[in-house]
């Protein structure tokens, strides 16, 4: 009785499907049609290829084959898709390409062939817009990347070892913004050549910009001059001791348990002990897994400055600094951390340039506009700065 059941089912479910199943295609050696009407438009890199695709039923893809340095590439674009966009030239050269339409038998088509030359890729234009200039410890560095390619910007210069002058890299820094800059640090007021070249993730590499530079002098300042002060109008509003307390905010370590500076409030100041011409600051926050890049570990923020303490509480003789936004590397959501957060924010610490030519300082007022989870606390380990202390 039960096998009669079953088999009833079964011829059911096969009446049911009736015309409308839907399954695999039949498997065949039949090739698909072409594609038709190729239209180019050769764009910096690369080519965008317009086609029409055959009708056949069971048509599935078109591949592009191509050559880049000497290797054959291929490139594949779905039936949903119109086009096909092959990228990853280097320097303009024209070259034919093939054009295959496959079935879902994976049967080819008689390849189309169609005449490409694609413009420079965008990475050999970007050497001849870089402004290079003396900065502090080393030199500043901008340049414009209109087409936001991504891009590695390494920076080479010469060093004296056993009495001979060799090349080595100083630093390299990523980007895919539309205006780059950056600083290469760690140099004497000495004159040096640097060396700087672009580089894509092809590997297609622009000249190299050879620049004649003098660091201006910069030092770490004195943490040990620092002292805690509050002017009239800014209350200290932090741990009066402990490992809390704002003296904590320059003791040097970042060691667990050696204690950081967390205040109640966004608004924090103190004394650096010396007159200097600011160029530039490091921050090392917290580094646990609620902390770090969350709670109140400073998002955006504000530095201000005066060489006099005579200041009232409607701020009229501090001088902005600057506005300085915290950077999160992985880009992740509240709450999710990677090694490269780990090491930016905490170990190494996250650094800010000062804007050249401000006035110097002695008195800083350290304002928190937000904090990465949106608390009204501030929480840091350690504030580092340099520049160069007038005598």
């Amino acid at each position: 009785m039960k096998k009669n059941i079953l088999y009833l089912i079964l011829l059911l479910l096969v009446w049911g499907c009736g015309e409308d199943y839907i399954g695999q295609y039949a498997m065949d050696d039949v090739p698909p049609g072409p594609v038709s009407g190729a239209s180019v438009e050769n764009i910096p890199g690369g080519s965008v290829i317009h086609y029409t695709i055959p009708t056949d039923e069971d048509f599935s893809y078109v591949k592009a084959v191509y050559t880049i340095n000497g290797q054959t590439k291929e490139q594949k674009s779905s039936v949903f898709n119109r086009k096909i966009t092959l990228d990853g030239f280097g320097k303009s050269q024209a070259q034919q390409i093939e054009l295959i339409a496959y079935d879902k038998s994976d049967n080819a088509s008689t390849p189309v062939t169609v005449d490409i030359q694609p413009l420079d890729a965008p990475v050999f234009d970007l050497i001849e817009g870089v402004t290079v200039i003396d900065d502090f410890g080393g030199i500043h560095i901008e340049w414009e990347n209109p087409h936001e390619s991504e891009v590695v910007l390494t920076v080479m210069t010469t060093t004296a070892e056993y009495g001979v002058e060799e090349w080595s890299e100083a630093d390299r820094f990523y980007s895919g913004a539309v205006e780059g800059s950056a600083n290469v640090r760690g140099f004497s007021p000495e004159e040096r050549i640097f060396g700087l070249y672009f580089r894509d993730r092809w590997d297609n590499l622009s000249d190299t910009l050879y620049v004649s530079a003098t660091p201006m002098f910069e030092e770490q300042l004195d943490k040990s001059k620092f002292t805690r002060w509050n002017p009239p109008g800014i209350p200290y509003n932090a741990y009066q001791a402990g490992e809390w307390a704002i003296e904590n905010l320059w003791n040097g370590t970042i060691a667990p348990g050696s204690g950081g500076y967390a205040s109640y409030t966004h608004d924090n100041t103190f004394n650096m002990g010396q007159v200097a011409k600011l160029s530039r600051f490091k921050i090392n926050n917290r580094l646990e897994p609620n902390l770090l890049y969350n709670f109140a570990h400073p998002k955006k923020f504000q530095l201000w400055g005066s060489i006099s303490p005579n200041v009232n509480e409607n701020f009229g003789t501090w001088i902005l600094l600057g506005e300085f936004d915290s950077f999160k590397p992985s880009g992740e959501p509240l709450g999710v951390l990677t090694d490269d957060d780990r090491n930016y924010g905490h170990y190494n610490g996250e650094e800010w340039n000062f804007p050249r030519g401000l006035p110097p300082v002695q008195y800083i007022r350290w304002y928190v506009l937000d904090t990465w989870g949106g608390s009204q606390n501030t929480q840091v380990m350690e504030m580092t700065f340099w520049g160069e202390v007038q005598d």
